[in-house]
């Protein structure tokens, strides 16, 4: 069992992160690039989905990335 749970696939956490930036990302009146970089942001996490072992850098360099997209959209 816990080879199960550093699964990266099944994460509750990173289907989550993966809702919710499609949740944003279905919102009216966003513009195109924002739109845009929401979706480069979800492609990350699928890519980091894929791993079957991402290392701890791999995690926190999409984690930066992913929240990134997030503020310069939302905040700026």
């Amino acid at each position: 069992m816990p080879e199960k749970e550093n699964c990266v696939k099944e994460d509750k956490n990173l289907r989550f992160c993966m809702d919710e930036l499609q949740s944003m990302q279905n919102r009216d009146g966003l513009k195109p690039e924002q739109r845009s970089a929401l979706e480069n942001a979800k492609g990350k996490l699928r890519r980091l989905r894929r791993k079957t072992h991402p290392s701890r850098k791999e995690v926190f360099e999409v984690v930066r990335e992913v929240a990134e997209a997030i503020i310069k959209n939302f905040v700026s």
